[in-house]
């Protein structure tokens, strides 16, 4: 196997586990530097760039209490207009996909 298709691989592996990096990698025969290095030089040759630049992205964390007291502390991702609300103990995998589709749509606008 090519070192980017095992890196690519690697990565999708990661991504799918919705682990952190450094869980990831215990018992690996790889570090973090690698698996984030990897990571970004394969999003970027996805998107056909080389010198990806990155949208305006704005974190806000809220504390339950501040928007309503039942629920549990969420996440507020805006990106591009676009807010993402994330509940606490939501899934990794169904944000990231929200997001790339949020990239996507982004992308196709652009153009």
């Amino acid at each position: 196997m090519a070192n980017a298709e095992l890196w690519r691989k690697r990565v999708a592996d990661w991504r799918a586990s919705g682990l952190s990096a450094a869980e990831h990698c215990k018992g690996q025969e790889f570090t973090t530097g690698p698996l984030y290095r990897w990571s970004s030089r394969l999003a970027g040759t996805a998107r056909g760039e080389t010198g990806a630049v990155l949208p305006m992205v704005r974190l806000v964390t809220t504390p339950a209490s501040v928007e309503a007291a039942p629920r549990a502390a969420q996440v507020i991702i805006e990106v591009q207009g676009a807010r993402v609300l994330v509940p606490a103990g939501a899934d990794a995998a169904t944000v990231r996909v929200a997001l790339e589709a949020l990239e996507a749509a982004g992308r196709s606008t652009a153009r």
